[in-house]
């Protein structure tokens, strides 16, 4: 098919990535986690646990790189801040583009907590037990993304040049990635509110604390005002080459600091929280960002692709969400079926639920590109269906009832 006989609305998403500075290897690094972080929900969610033996192999491996999916999103995301947040001709930051940073944070961090909401309409928060709200504080990947952009965009605010930006971030990363064993030993939630402290311990069933998880990002930034100063055309080849050496020595270095913490620390440290882990994490993010560079070169054809679902990497994995953890109004995959399937199953249904989620992006785009008014419609569509759920239905029981 030639390119003037494709869709209109294509050419014209096409169009606007094209013109962009997207770097479509960090997109595909990107969707590669996804697909890592779909797969890895669906197993431990629906997975018969008693055939999947994470001491012995294939299950050891799979539980291994799950480690590093995480890291290799926030980095990426990171990275691709620098890009997004263009400067004016006074090199600050434009008002505008700081309001949408910081709703967009906000919606991400109100998205994560809806997911675990403890109640089905608000009135019930006045009736529900206080170790409810545990569970619904418990901090996810979604609000550690929301206030790790708030941080990064006031170091872009407090910033004019790259280069300052690039080391900034570069020594906040260190410095939370160093500083992360102590943060942990810290009973934080004698001294803060659960919500707050849930931020800084894992104590009490965060699967994501800032520290050390926000230095991922900050890292990823100091990596984004890099790929900035080299020519579009040759960031490929810098990533292939520079990723490989780069992330054997983060490896080398990291067996040594985890031998230090492990070995000769006054207090038991964490496993999350030792530089050794981290910096072990770090490296394996650039090998994958080097491997990343092999498959681009290789499918150089569809990478358009790339760009457009690494663009609505964020709206995928809240689909992917959606349907396997539910909402507090309808259950998902995972508590109808919760560990109870067999591998065979759990494997399509993984093979479904990414479909699903991919495809649903991609309609979502075509249709809003197309209609623009709809992403509008869409927007408090959502907002009416969430305020009936909350307010509105238990309101109109109550007129009808004569309450």
């Amino acid at each position: 098919m030639s390119e003037n006989s494709k869709d209109y609305s294509s050419r014209n998403i096409k169009a606007r990535l094209l013109s962009s500075q997207r770097i479509n290897v960090l997109d595909l690094a990107r969707i590669m986690a996804m697909f890592m972080m779909i797969q890895g929900h669906t197993f431990d969610a629906l997975a018969n646990p008693a055939e999947m033996d994470l001491s012995n192999f294939p299950w050891s491996l799979w539980a291994y790189v799950r480690r590093f999916t995480s890291p290799v999103f926030l980095m990426v995301s990171g990275a691709v801040q620098v890009f997004a947040n263009k400067r004016d001709d006074s090199l600050k930051v434009p008002k505008a583009t700081i309001f949408r940073r910081v709703r967009f944070a906000v919606v991400l961090i109100i998205i994560g907590y809806m997911f675990v909401c403890p109640v089905t309409n608000a009135f019930d928060l006045f009736y529900i037990n206080k170790t409810v709200w545990a569970p619904f504080l418990q901090i996810g990947i979604l609000q550690i993304i929301g206030v790790s952009l708030i941080f990064v965009l006031i170091i872009f605010m407090l910033t004019r040049k790259d280069k300052t930006l690039g080391i900034a971030s570069f020594i906040i990363a260190m410095l939370i990635f160093f500083s992360s064993s102590f943060i942990h030993h810290i009973d934080w939630f004698a001294i803060l509110p659960e919500g707050l402290a849930a931020y800084l311990s894992f104590n009490h069933g965060s699967m994501f604390t800032l520290a050390p998880y926000s230095g991922f990002m900050f890292l990823g930034v100091t990596l984004g005002t890099i790929l900035k100063q080299i020519d579009p055309e040759n960031r490929p080849k810098f990533l292939l080459f520079a990723g490989i050496p780069v992330g054997i020595a983060f490896i080398l270095i990291g067996f040594q600091l985890y031998n230090i913490w492990f070995y000769h620390f006054p207090f038991v440290v964490e496993m999350k929280t030792n530089p050794g882990i981290i910096f072990n994490q770090v490296g394996t993010v650039f090998l994958v960002l080097s491997f990343a560079v092999l498959i681009f070169l290789l499918t150089k054809k569809i990478s358009f692709y790339y760009a457009f679902f690494g663009k609505k990497a964020l709206f995928i994995y809240i689909v992917h969400l959606l349907l396997i953890f539910g909402t507090p109004w309808n259950p998902g995959l995972g508590k109808l079926y919760h560990k109870s399937l067999s591998i065979a199953v759990t494997a399509l249904l993984a093979l479904i639920v990414e479909a699903v989620s991919f495809m649903t992006a991609y309609l979502y785009e075509i249709i809003i590109n197309k209609f623009p008014v709809t992403k509008l419609i869409y927007r408090w569509l959502i907002i009416a269906v969430i305020a009936y759920f909350l307010v509105i239905g238990r309101l109109v029981i109550f007129i009808i009832n004569g309450y």
